[in-house]
């Protein structure tokens, strides 16, 4: 059984590099999912509808970019070479950014409706 990957040292590098690129881009996704959740609620509460926190979205915000982290570099790393890698990367980062994005406007949609039932 080989340590390292077909490609040698070099390839265990650039594969590393990738993985770390990966990781700081999810990395922000789970901060600004965190920064959310931890935000959000008292927004709410500050309008005085603390009870219409949208929960249901704010969960999933940051447990998405989570357990994407955790398949990328899984399926990413047991590709054979680092373009392979970079092409599930850049997939699975793509894919995030799609589902927190439609959250972030699920989430604004909610706000809306909160707002004109605060007016009507």
């Amino acid at each position: 059984m080989a340590l390292y990957p077909p490609g040698g040292v070099d390839s265990v590098i650039t594969r590393i590099v990738l993985a770390a690129v990966f990781v700081a881009l999810i990395a922000w996704d789970v901060w600004e999912a965190v920064g959310n959740l931890l935000g959000l609620p008292a927004y709410y509460s500050a309008l005085g509808f603390a009870e219409s926190t949208p929960w249901v979205l704010l969960i999933p915000g940051v447990v998405i970019p989570v357990l994407v982290w955790g398949l990328g570099l899984w399926w990413g790393w047991r590709r054979r070479s680092p373009i392979e890698a970079a092409v599930v990367y850049a997939v699975l980062l793509s894919v995030q950014a799609t589902l927190s994005l439609s959250l972030i406007a699920a989430e604004q949609a909610w706000r809306a409706d909160v707002l004109i039932a605060m007016l009507g």
